[in-house]
This record gives C-alpha cells, sequence and structure tokens, in this order.
C-alpha cells in the first residue's frame, strides 16, 4: 500500500489569491500562486527563508528550483527579470510552518536535493541553477532535511508536476515477492534498529567506489538523489544508468567497503 501524505488546502474566494497547503506531518506549509499575483502574497508572512518552484506551462515542462531567505521577494525579482525561466507561469513557495523556520543553511541544502530530485525525473526539465546544495550543514541536520523530502515533493506533484518515476522502486505485491526476492527492505531494518539513519554506504566493482547515505525514511541517497532499490542505488553511484547486474543487497556495505552487507542485516529480520 502507498503511503499517504495529508495536506490541509485552503482555496480562497479570490482567484488571484494564493492557495496555501499544511502539510503537517513535517510542518511544512505551501503557497501557490500565479506569476501575475505574486505581489499579493502577504509580506509578513512569506519574507521568511525558504525554496520555491518556478512552473512553465509552455509546453517546455521547465522548472526552476530557487531559494532565499526571503521568499517573497525573490520571486518578485523572478516576475520581473526571467531570464532563468522565461516561460514561467506559476510559482510554489516552501516554507517551514514553525517558529523557528528554516535557516539559510537549510534553504540551501533542500535546494540542491529539490533540484536533484526533479531532475531524475523523465519528462521534467530542470534548469539548471544552483544544484550542489549546501554542504556545510553537519551530517544529523541533513538527515532531518532529508525526511522533509516526502512532503516537499508531494506539494510539487500537488502543483501538477508528474512526480512519477519509473525507477521509484514501488512496492511489490506478497506473492510477487515470495517469487521473485527476498522479503525485506531498508526501512524494515531501520524499524527493527538493524541500521540507523544517516549510516553511510559504500559499494565497489571494477575499481570504482559507490557511496550512499541511508535517508530517515529508508532510501538510499546517491547524488542527492533518494533511491528505494538498493540495486538501482548501488548501480547508480557506480555510474550504471539502470540496476541490471547489479545485487545492491550483497554490493551495498555500513560504514566502509569492510562493513557488514545490507544482506546480512537483512538475514537478522524477524521470520514472520
Amino acid at each position: 500500500m502507498n503511503a499517504i501524505i495529508a495536506a490541509n488546502v485552503q482555496v480562497p474566494s479570490s482567484g488571484a489569491a494564493a492557495i496555501i497547503a499544511d502539510f503537517a506531518e513535517h510542518a511544512i506549509r505551501v503557497a501557490y500562486i500565479a506569476r501575475r499575483d505574486i505581489s499579493r502574497l502577504p509580506e509578513t508572512e512569506w519574507r521568511v527563508p525558504g525554496i520555491y518552484v518556478l512552473i512553465a506551462d509552455d509546453g517546455s515542462h521547465s522548472v526552476y528550483v530557487g531559494k532565499s531567505t526571503d521568499l517573497r521577494s525573490r520571486v518578485m525579482q523572478h516576475k520581473l527579470a526571467n531570464a532563468h525561466v522565461p516561460g514561467w507561469s506559476r510559482a510554489v513557495l516552501i516554507k517551514r510552518d514553525t517558529s523557528n523556520g528554516f535557516t539559510s543553511a537549510d534553504v540551501g541544502y533542500l535546494e540542491g536535493r529539490l533540484s536533484a530530485e526533479l531532475d531524475a525525473i523523465s519528462g521534467i526539465v530542470v534548469v539548471k541553477g544552483k544544484t550542489d546544495g549546501d554542504s556545510t550543514l553537519p551530517p544529523h541536520m541533513q538527515m532531518s532535511l532529508d525526511a522533509l523530502l516526502s512532503s516537499i515533493l508531494a506539494s510539487v506533484r500537488l502543483a501538477g508536476v508528474d512526480t512519477h518515476r519509473e525507477d521509484d522502486g514501488g512496492e511489490q505485491s506478497p506473492s510477487a515477492v515470495s517469487r521473485t526476492q527476498i522479503p525485506g527492505t531498508v526501512a524494515d531494518l531501520l524499524a527493527e534498529g538493524l541500521l540507523h539513519a544517516g549510516a553511510e554506504l559504500h559499494c565497489a566493482r571494477a575499481g570504482k567506489h559507490g557511496v550512499g547515505t541511508v535517508a530517515p525514511d529508508g532510501q538510499i541517497i546517491v547524488n542527492g538523489v533518494g533511491y528505494t532499490a538498493p540495486s538501482l542505488a548501488a548501480g547508480i553511484s557506480l555510474g550504471a544508468q539502470s540496476s541490471a547486474g547489479y545485487g545492491g543487497w550483497e554490493l551495498w556495505h555500513v560504514g566502509s567497503l569492510s562493513g557488514p552487507k545490507l544482506a546480512d542485516l537483512r538475514s537478522q529480520l524477524p521470520k514472520s
């Protein structure tokens, strides 16, 4: 069964006002607004740090991901000078709905993560801005921000952007699992305490060395993109374009190339 990400959506009667969505699980507030109406965003609420997505509706399937410590002012600048995405007509503004909010380092990291995630989706053209993220955050802070990506991606999907990825490693039916693979997921390892979020994974083949990080939801993050399937994550980390020929459970080692394999940890899962 697919997980449901709940959102409380507020649709004003005025067609010029922003639609607001609250993703309560991760305390994310999102504004959806047309380019022509950016100046209507309340200054008191949206002159804060956050990330934003500009969406083109000209058939190019182009999006631009940016960040700012003053969301409203930054998107207003894009309204006047549109060199990044000339055909953009809608904006998605994302902020933290908490008393402290995001820091400048937070939004720098999330900008890179969201850009990488969208760029991995066939059919979306990510107009390249700054996509390398912010590397100054300590690992535990990066991990806490990684946990927000499911809600952030859901907020972009709510804007009508197709975020489906063919390689998303969707769940198989129990009968399919029994026929094709040993039961168990990386998320199961986290739930049983056999692995912890933030753990570094290493794999090697043919002289190449791949590195990944375990996300709080059980995905393996490689080059800023989360993968559910260990085999695909291993293949991508080693420069392949697919999981063909890559047995991720056997290739990935925890901590270092001499650490335990994911397959070894999976063998310790309780038998159903």
